[in-house]
C-alpha cells in the first residue's frame, strides 16, 4: 500500500508534496495579486475622484474670487463734503479707519452698481456651491447675509413714516439711497476687506486639507430655518460692525432722509420714530 502511494502516477510522494505546496502557494499568491489589484484600482478610483473635486473646487472658488475683486477696487470721496460728512459720521461713533480721508468700495458708488454686484454675487454662490467644502460655504453664506442687511437700509427708505404732505418720489428714494449706501460703504470698507481676506484664508485651507466626507445636512434645509442659519443670524448680529451697529445706521437714514425732505423731529420723537418703524424694544 505504501509503495502505491509512494509511487501514484509513477511519481515518488515528495515530488507530490512538492507540487501541492506549488499549487498553495500559486493559489495564494493569486489572491494576493487580486487584493492588491482591487486595492490599487480603488485608490486610483479615490485619487481620480480627489483629482477631478480637487480641480473643480479650485475652478470654482477662483471664479468667486475673480468675482469678489470688485471689493478690491477703492475710491476716496472727493465731493466737496468730506469733512461734513466726517462729522456726521463721527457724530454716529461709526468707523472711520482712515479717518478723515473716506474710502470705500468702487461698488458703493451708487445703488445700482451694489444691488447688481450683490445680485451677480448670490448667482455665483448658486453655481459654485456643490463644489466648495462647507467652512467656505458657511463664510459665503455669511457674506451673502452681510450684505442682504446693507440692501434691507435701502429698502428701508421707503418705510420712513413721513408727514401725509410729505411723499418720496422715484428720484428722491435713488438720491437717497446712493447718500446713505456710500456712507455705509465708507464706515464699513475695513470690515468688509476682513471678510474677504478671511474668505481667501479658508479657501486655501480646503485645497490643502480636501475633505471628501458628505455633509450631513443642507444649510438650506427647513426653508432656511436651521441652526446653520440661525449661527449665521447671530454672528451678523453679535459680531459684525453692521450688526452690532444697525440701530445707528437706521438712525443715520432716518437722519438723512428727514433733513432731505425737510422735516423737522425733534429727540423724542426722533426716538419714538426709530422704535416705531424698526422695533428695536422688541428684539
Amino acid at each position: 500500500m505504501q509503495e502505491q502511494i509512494s509511487n501514484f502516477y509513477g511519481l515518488p510522494q515528495f515530488m507530490w508534496e512538492g507540487i501541492f505546496n506549488i499549487i498553495i502557494s500559486l493559489g495564494a499568491g493569486l489572491i494576493i495579486a487580486l487584493i492588491t489589484t482591487f486595492y490599487l484600482k480603488r485608490k486610483d478610483e479615490v485619487t481620480r475622484v480627489e483629482g477631478l473635486i480637487l480641480e473643480k473646487r479650485v475652478n470654482s472658488m477662483q471664479e468667486i474670487l475673480n468675482y469678489l475683486e470688485k471689493l478690491c477696487f477703492h475710491r476716496e470721496l472727493h465731493n466737496g463734503r468730506e469733512t461734513e460728512w466726517h462729522i456726521l459720521l463721527s457724530s454716529f461713533e461709526l468707523t472711520l479707519p482712515n479717518g478723515p480721508h473716506l474710502q470705500y468700495s468702487d461698488i458703493f458708488s451708487n445703488s445700482q452698481k451694489f444691488r447688481e454686484f450683490f445680485k451677480g454675487f448670490e448667482g455665483i454662490i448658486a453655481k459654485n456651491k456643490l463644489w466648495i467644502d462647507e467652512k467656505v460655504k458657511f463664510h459665503l453664506a455669511l457674506m451673502q447675509g452681510y450684505f442682504s442687511w446693507i440692501n434691507a437700509l435701502l429698502i428701508a427708505i421707503t418705510r420712513i413714516p413721513l408727514p401725509e404732505d410729505v411723499e418720496l418720489t422715484e428720484e428722491d428714494i435713488d438720491k437717497l439711497s446712493n447718500v446713505i449706501l456710500l456712507q455705509v460703504g465708507i464706515t464699513l470698507d475695513a470690515e468688509i476687506n476682513g471678510l474677504l481676506a478671511y474668505l481667501e484664508t479658508l479657501m486655501v485651507e480646503s485645497i490643502y486639507k480636501l475633505d471628501l466626507r458628505r455633509p450631513k445636512k443642507s444649510m438650506t434645509r427647513n426653508g432656511m430655518l436651521n441652526i446653520d442659519m440661525i449661527k449665521i443670524l447671530k454672528e451678523l448680529d453679535g459680531n459684525t460692525l453692521l450688526g452690532i451697529n444697525r440701530e445707528k445706521y437706521f438712525s443715520l437714514l432716518l437722519l438723512q432722509v428727514c433733513r432731505y425732505k425737510g422735516v423737522e423731529l425733534d429727540e423724542e420723537k426722533f426716538d419714538d420714530l426709530i422704535d416705531k418703524v424698526f422695533g428695536y424694544k422688541d428684539l
